[in-house]
């Protein structure tokens, strides 16, 4: 487990090149393992509408819980850049694409589906640690699009990580909307679980 520096840049960067490192078979072989635990971890029972990401930069990818849920009749969902926020448009595969300003590919919509209605987003992050912390890429737009959403209220925001980016305890801001959970390849990690120990 990476000991984080006190600059988030420095935590970031590492972190990155980590993931990156990864080779094809070991990312491929992450991806299965991601979804038995998020099979495991029974989240994915009674879901109607669950969002998630297309993988990027080293990114651990949920490519094999989409299939599920399409085999299951869950819809799926994935973020859509709008000013420093998100929405969540509708996908399948036949979504059509276009590429977002940061060359990431994002479903051609301008019907999204609202915040609250969604049971579940699964989340990239870049560092998390057992206490629901999150370390993002530095935009800033999961943070800005749950700010005032509270605990109790949908959707359950999951963190989904190789197990190489878990740091021992991450440097928090304010504005940082924590998760609620953390899926590894290796870990299911239940934040209301740990911070009752």
């Amino acid at each position: 487990m990476i000991q984080p520096p006190l600059d988030r840049h420095s935590l970031r960067k590492t972190l990155r090149h980590a993931r990156r490192l990864l080779t094809e078979q070991e990312q491929q072989q992450a991806a299965s393992q991601l979804l038995k635990q998020a099979l495991h971890s029974e989240w994915l029972n009674n879901v109607e509408h669950l969002a998630l990401y297309l993988a990027n930069d080293g990114e651990i990818s949920p490519h094999l819980i989409s299939e599920y849920c399409w085999q299951r009749n869950i819809k799926t969902y994935l973020p859509v850049v709008k000013g420093e926020t998100l929405r969540f448009a509708h996908y399948d595969q036949t979504t059509q694409w276009q590429k977002n300003r940061f060359g990431i590919a994002e479903p051609v919509t301008e019907i999204y589906q609202a915040q609250d209605a969604l049971d579940i987003v699964f989340m990239p992050l870049v560092g998390f640690d057992q206490y629901g912390g999150r370390l993002g890429m530095g935009g800033g737009f999961y943070d800005k699009s749950f700010a005032s959403k509270s605990i109790e209220q949908k959707p359950l925001l999951i963190g989904l990580a190789h197990d190489c980016q878990q740091v021992e305890r991450l440097p928090i801001e304010p504005w940082d909307v924590p998760l609620q959970a953390i899926l590894s390849p290796n870990q299911c990690i239940d934040i209301n679980l740990t911070i009752k120990d």
